[in-house]
């Protein structure tokens, strides 16, 4: 059972009176014995107004001597308090301070009740002038037969103020008490590790924060064992740092090095991901981390999986509902390089699974929302300019992890998928033609993804308008499409500079050569639309584009890579009809449905400096 006594008094027949002492034992009171707070039983527990010194030590009576084995008992006291005789007194309304040893509490008088009665864990808060004069009567307890032995009672004691000081009031009430209910309700932190608070955590918490008021609060444990059983924490696993914390904390004594090397970025990135967003950020950071643990392949996926765990915890957080997804994308992309074994391959198969469950919902999301309202991929708040730039980037981004979903997702998943997809592209389509452009190369990955699912699921109108739509806008802007990485800030620079057609003081802004292009000739000769393509090819006379192919592609989630080749064409030049670039087109020959290249799909939707060549690739080799 768990009792609690508390008393405030601001009458007195004897003293000044106070305003705030009864307000202050009420608010205790009531916060303590709500079942989700202090779980003090609100039936045997007891609140006193401004009482005298017999009806004190009748209520003690009936707390302490009337209800049997009582595991916590918790007194509190807020009113005048003195120190005579060398003990410490409570004053109650009748208390007279010349005859205090008669009139008033004192603290040995109350220890006495508890040796006594001795409950398992007694709890003393005293929030009275020179309260701290309590030290006094600590010879009381000390005693060897009260102390050290299994079974006896446990004691922790609070006062607000020193022995020398006054306890400080306002119109909000005590001080002290307004620093203790700021704790046990969660307005202040105290930790966020354990479900319950001890009254010492809360004692050396309000210690740190009365000290700016001129009070120096006093923390007595005695005797103390077992977990903490004061009152329930309001911030338990709150704290949106936990995870990361727990993460550090727990991570493998043999790999602190990794920790430790990276200890601020890993914090750094983590502290805005929420708001902020850097694929290239992000993998840096996942494979400084991974490196070091890729001797031992148990490890290192039980240290990728804390890593999505950890990061995607804190990325829920973001209005951007991709930003999960993202981040267990970029962790199973960092397991490329260590692929091949059964192990590392089990480990990127569940975190791939896991990527398409988050699309999967957030494409069942996404219909929905076109469906009631079809500007939902605009801003609800903001926007203006920003998004005549943003707005089609963030539909070749939906295309692409929805198509990403459907090339990565277990056969069980396929058909799900696959609908989705179609859905999509179809209300895209239908609502958003206008926005459809190829306005950076930033894109090309994602268009890739797009029309190679668009083909295996025989989406051919969808994708034949889809084409028709990017090559239109690579012809209206002559083939200028953006960089890659150009900087938010230059957004509305190179938009103007695209509108009117003048690149003349803007012309670090655009891509050169781009790969766009490889991708729309290429999904040309597939959807047979060579024909029509070439009418237009003249118009970007001139136009250089190109394609990289790495040497292999278990290090497409690296931010560079060495080796692999570069190919060039430029239309006027060695390309003047979609053919004349498909003859001297090299097809990607490492084609399949393995992890690696699953992981290079997902790889080059975050990168975004790289394209799979091989997903459009695969339906060439059937040409």
């Amino acid at each position: 059972m768990r009792i609690l006594l508390a008393i405030g008094c601001n009458e007195y027949e004897h003293s000044t009176s106070l305003e705030s002492a009864e307000d202050d034992a009420i608010r205790i009171f009531n916060a303590l014995v709500k079942p989700e707070v202090g779980q003090f039983d609100s039936e045997h527990s007891l609140f006193l107004r401004s009482p005298t010194i017999e009806q004190v030590r009748s209520a003690l009576k009936k707390a302490l001597f009337d209800n049997p084995q009582i595991d916590n008992f918790t007194f509190f006291f807020a009113g005048h308090g003195g120190v005579s005789s060398g003990s410490f007194h409570m004053w109650l309304r009748d208390t007279s301070p010349k005859v205090q040893s008669m009139t008033a509490l004192s603290l040995s008088e109350l220890f006495r009740f508890l040796n006594e009665t001795s409950p398992k864990q007694s709890n003393i808060i005293i929030d009275a002038c020179q309260s701290g004069g309590l030290i006094s009567d600590l010879g009381v307890l000390l005693k060897p037969e009260l102390i050290g032995d299994a079974g006896t009672p446990a004691l922790t004691l609070v006062a607000t103020s020193a022995k020398n000081q006054t306890s400080g009031e306002t119109r909000a009430g005590g001080i002290g008490t307004n620093a203790i209910l700021d704790c046990i309700e969660g307005r202040d932190f105290v930790q966020d590790s354990a479900s319950v608070l001890d009254l010492v955590e809360i004692g050396r918490r309000i210690s740190k924060k009365l000290e700016a008021h001129g009070q120096n609060a006093i923390v007595w444990g005695l005797n103390l064992y077992g977990p903490p059983s004061f009152c329930r924490n309001p911030r338990y696993e709150t704290d949106p740092n936990t995870s990361l914390r727990s993460l550090i904390h727990y991570w493998p004594s043999n790999l602190d090095r990794a920790i430790r090397d990276n200890y601020d970025s890993i914090w750094s990135v983590y502290g805005i991901l929420d708001r902020q967003w850097s694929a290239p950020q992000f993998m840096s950071l996942v494979n400084s981390v991974l490196n070091p643990c890729r001797e031992n392949d148990s490890v290192l996926v039980g240290c990728a999986e804390r890593l999505a765990v950890t990061f995607s915890a804190k990325a829920v957080q973001a209005k951007d509902v991709y930003r999960s997804p993202m981040v267990t994308a970029g962790v199973a992309a960092c397991l490329l390089p260590s692929l091949g074994t059964p192990v590392v391959d089990a480990g990127a198969i569940l975190l791939t699974y896991k990527l398409v469950d988050e699309l999967l919902v957030i494409n069942e999301s996404l219909i929905d929302s076109l469906k009631t309202n079809k500007y939902c991929l605009l801003p609800s708040e903001g926007g203006g300019f920003v998004e005549l730039y943003q707005l089609p980037l963030r539909i070749s981004k939906v295309l692409g992890w929805a198509g990403a979903a459907y090339l990565c997702a277990p056969e069980s998943h396929q058909e799900k998928a696959g609908l989705q997809f179609a859905k999509i592209l179809n209300l895209i389509l239908e609502v958003y033609s206008g926005s459809v452009i190829a306005l950076s190369d930033a894109q090309a990955s994602h268009w890739e993804v797009s029309l190679a699912v668009a083909k295996t699921l025989d989406l051919k109108e969808e994708a034949e308008l889809l084409i028709g739509l990017l090559f239109n806008s690579v012809i209206n802007c002559e083939g200028k499409l953006s960089r890659y990485d150009i900087a938010p800030e230059k957004a509305l620079s190179y938009l103007l500079s695209r509108e009117y057609g003048n690149f003349k003081n803007n012309y670090d802004l655009v891509e050169r050569p781009i790969e766009t292009l490889s991708v729309l000739l290429r999904a040309a000769k597939i959807f047979e639309l060579e024909d029509v393509l070439d009418e237009d090819l003249w118009r970007i006379d001139g136009l250089n584009f190109s394609c990289y192919r790495p040497a292999s592609y278990v290090n497409y989630s690296l931010m560079i890579m060495e080796g692999g080749s570069n190919e060039g064409w430029q239309i006027g030049f060695d390309v003047f009809r979609a053919d004349d670039f498909i003859k001297s087109w090299t097809v990607s020959r490492q084609i399949g449905e393995s992890m690696v290249y699953k992981l290079s799909v997902i790889g080059s939707l975050l990168l975004e400096d790289r394209v799979p060549w091989f997903c459009l690739d695969s339906f060439l080799v059937k040409h």
